[in-house]
Parts: structure tokens; C-alpha cells; sequence
């Protein structure tokens, strides 16, 4: 079974026993956009009023591939010094992501892309109606470099009997002993999804994904 917290009490980590003699493990660790974006304490705010931006020039148009081959919009964003990077995509990246989505990241004009963006539009691909939703505008309050890492990687505590061992993985099939110290031959520094797999069944273990 998987026992949840309420969202604001496990936005940054998810208690999981997993005891079922069936376990995907994928599953279980399947994130959403919103957690990606409690990684940076993002704040949603208006994006007609933070880039000045006419609604009636954008009804229907607040997709990112649209917005970032638009003069008006990038002209809107350097009127205030602000820039646009390229459109990324989800699925790009190996990922627990339950839902695709892509994003764009918005900086001081002056900035270079390895500094801390200001805000981040983000859209989620709608699955009943086939098509991505409208993006929305986030401001960036945390270093961007949490995103990525909550988006391409997942670090997890496996507790036996109170010995805690933690492993990383950035394609789910992979994992990797962070605690070297604590190996064994059982809690090998790496193992693959398989062999994780039915260790944490057998060991009937909890999980804490950090």
C-alpha cells in the first residue's frame, strides 16, 4: 500500500511501504508538475501583467512553441529586460514524470543561461483532450538547479529495520548507493530495477522518497 500525506505536508518527500508482492516501482515514485515546481518555492503569477502583454493579442495563443517564435512576445519581454531561452520538453529528460510537460525559462536580459532564471513557463499535456493545456507563469523563489534535479533524477532512503540506505537514480533502472559505508551484499552499491525491485519486496522495507 502507499500511504500519503497531504500535499502541503509531503511536497518534498513521500512515505511509501511498499509490502504488496506486486511493486512497480515507477509508479510508486511517479511525480506530477506541481511537484517540480514546489522544488523552487515557485509562486504563480499573471503573465499579462508581469510581461505587459494584451490579452486580446493572446486568447488561445499561451503555447510556449508559439510564444517563442513571436516577435511581439520576445519585444514584449526585452521592453521590461527581460529574455526567453528555448522551449524544453519533458520528455527529453528520463524522468518520473506522470504527465509530459515543457517549459521555458525567462531571465534578465543581461543574464547568461547558467544563472538563476526569473520566472518559468511551464504547460502540461492534456491527455482527455489530446492536446497541451494554455502555459502559466511561474516566479522562480529557489535555485533552478532543484528542478532539474527533481525532474531527471529521484533519491530515495530504504529503511530495514532501522538501518537506512540511501539510493539515486536518474533513468529508473539504475540505482546507486549514496552511503557507501552502509554497503552489504544484500544493499549492493548498484542494482538494477529488477534487482531493487524484489529486494524491497522480500525485505518488506518502507521507502522515503528525499
Amino acid at each position: 500500500m502507499i500511504l500519503l500525506k497531504k500535499y502541503d505536508d509531503y511536497r518534498e518527500s513521500l512515505l511509501i511501504d511498499l509490502s504488496l508482492s506486486i511493486i512497480d516501482i515507477d509508479e510508486s515514485l511517479s511525480i506530477d508538475s506541481k511537484i517540480l515546481l514546489s522544488s523552487i518555492s515557485a509562486s504563480e503569477v499573471d503573465i499579462f501583467d508581469t510581461f505587459k502583454l494584451l490579452k486580446d493579442d493572446y486568447v488561445d495563443k499561451l503555447d510556449l512553441q508559439y510564444l517563442s517564435n513571436n516577435i511581439e512576445f520576445i519585444n514584449s519581454l526585452s521592453s521590461i529586460g527581460l529574455k526567453n531561452s528555448s522551449v524544453q520538453n519533458s520528455i527529453d529528460y528520463e524522468s518520473f514524470l506522470s504527465i509530459p510537460c515543457r517549459f521555458m525559462l525567462i531571465y534578465n536580459i543581461e543574464s547568461n543561461e547558467l544563472e538563476n532564471p526569473n520566472y518559468l513557463l511551464i504547460q502540461s499535456w492534456n491527455e482527455t483532450l489530446n492536446k497541451w493545456e494554455n502555459s502559466k507563469l511561474y516566479k522562480v523563489n529557489d535555485d533552478i538547479k532543484k528542478f532539474y534535479d527533481k525532474l531527471s533524477s529521484k533519491t530515495i532512503e530504504v529503511d530495514d529495520n532501522g538501518e537506512k540506505y540511501i539510493y539515486n537514480t536518474s533513468n529508473g533502472n539504475e540505482w546507486i548507493l549514496q552511503n557507501l559505508d552502509k554497503e552489504t551484499d544484500t544493499f549492493k552499491k548498484y542494482l538494477r530495477k529488477d534487482d531493487f525491485e524484489s529486494l524491497i519486496k522480500d525485505k518488506k522495507v518502507k521507502i522515503k522518497v528525499i
